[in-house]
């Protein structure tokens, strides 16, 4: 951002675009306090608190209608982040046949849902996991607004755990920010004086943005808690590499966030005690003949480069990139060629790595440079080959535009 502006946290705008009205006994129904309640909805609204969690609970089945489950369906449920149990004062008529369990990282929060709830089991978790439950304990895992706050690291941490504790075959429900949510946000940071520009283009560009300097900032919330957007085509890429994707729904929570319905493989048999392994991803084939450095099969940023380097005869299942399996499945055989391209995308890629690998390998073992410093100079290298793989993508496009192929001579098109 052009410069330092305090940012309204996502919730909070949302607070002000829609507050579901329902009729509830709220009179009946325990209330948790305006503190514990503020963490959960933004506001400390008594009838808002009750209303939502019900919201959540219609918005919960909607999308399992997808796959023909209702919630009495399943028999073991988890409420990833459930704070103070909005939603899960609305689920104890399933008690008698589900087993239901809710976990946070506010202690405090969960203290209360467990005096409140006696229907259900609580537990507080730590920022990071793993959660206190065996393989495959659930066959339900749902939750609003928890990838909306925490960056790409915890993400993935937490991707691979709740795929750890869901059985295979279930199901998870997870909400993330997406495009109408941010719409939203850079409505209210132009009005505020701000300038939303640079986040767009890292939205646009990586498909994630996790903005720092938000109104969590010295709040009750810890270090790590903030705001995240999601581009729909970066959940399809980067979550289906550990979930089977069944759907995504535009504004499927509470009318703001988006729903991302996923499930475990039912053929995957890592429950046991078995190492779990990505989803669809592919083991790394032999390091490329004439480019490779002595010793780099040890090397992590090696193995990730030689996932790169995948020829034309590999499986389609097996390429990296995203836009090739796009590019033939939209133009079929009338660009076949387009190969050639892709892996001119795909050496460059897996000679920057080596290049950095080999740098690294130097610069640590003379023991001259800070970490600090190497990580700077680790940004700065991803940051130019990022450009330098939109430069050759950009030249693709244009090409297919065009009607013409850059890998093949002028006389060659039809």
């Amino acid at each position: 951002m052009g410069h330092a502006v305090r940012l309204m946290g996502p919730e909070h705008v949302a607070e002000t675009i829609e507050k579901p009205t329902r009729e509830t006994d709220q009179a009946s129904m325990p209330w948790p306090g305006e503190e514990l309640v503020s963490r959960v909805t933004g506001a400390q609204d008594r009838a808002n608190f009750h209303n939502s969690g019900r919201q959540s609970v219609r918005d919960i089945e909607a999308a399992l209608a997808l796959v023909h489950r209702p919630l009495e369906s399943f028999s073991t449920m988890l409420d990833f982040g459930c704070g103070c149990g909005r939603i899960m004062l609305w689920l104890e008529h399933l008690a008698s046949t589900s087993s239901l369990h809710g976990v946070d990282i506010d202690a405090r929060a969960i203290a209360w849902a467990q005096e409140n709830m006696p229907w259900a089991t609580f537990r507080a978790n730590q920022p990071l996991p793993p959660l206190e439950y065996p393989d495959g304990s659930f066959d339900l895992v749902f939750n609003h607004s928890v990838f909306t706050h925490i960056d790409e690291h915890y993400q993935d941490q937490w991707l691979a755990e709740l795929r750890r504790v869901t059985r295979p075959g279930g199901y998870l429900l997870l909400s993330v920010h997406g495009e109408q949510a941010f719409l939203v946000f850079e409505e209210h940071v132009g009005k505020i004086g701000g300038d939303a520009s640079i986040l767009r283009q890292e939205l646009s560009s990586k498909g994630i943005a996790f903005i720092r300097d938000d109104a969590f900032t010295g709040g009750p919330f810890p270090d790590f808690y903030h705001s995240t957007f999601h581009a729909p085509w970066y959940v399809f890429q980067h979550w289906g590499r550990f979930f089977n994707i069944v759907g995504y729904l535009p504004r499927g929570s509470m009318g703001f966030q988006d729903f991302v319905l996923l499930q475990r493989p039912p053929d995957d048999a890592a429950v046991g005690g078995g190492p779990i392994t990505v989803a669809h991803g592919a083991q790394a084939p032999s390091p490329v003949p004439g480019i490779s450095p002595p010793g780099a099969e040890e090397s992590a940023l090696h193995r990730a480069g030689g996932l790169l380097h995948v020829g034309p005869e590999a499986p389609i299942n097996q390429r990296t990139d995203w836009l090739s399996r796009f590019v033939r499945r939209l133009l079929k055989e009338e660009f076949q060629a387009t190969q050639s391209h892709q892996q001119q995308v795909n050496e460059s890629l897996f000679t920057a790595l080596w290049e950095l690998d080999a740098t690294v390998k130097v610069r640590t073992s003379s023991g001259g440079v800070p970490l600090v410093e190497l990580n700077a100079r680790l940004w700065d290298a991803l940051r130019l080959q990022g450009q330098r793989v939109n430069r050759l993508e950009t030249d693709l496009w244009e090409a297919l535009q065009s009607g013409k192929h850059p890998d093949r001579p002028e006389t060659d098109q039809d």
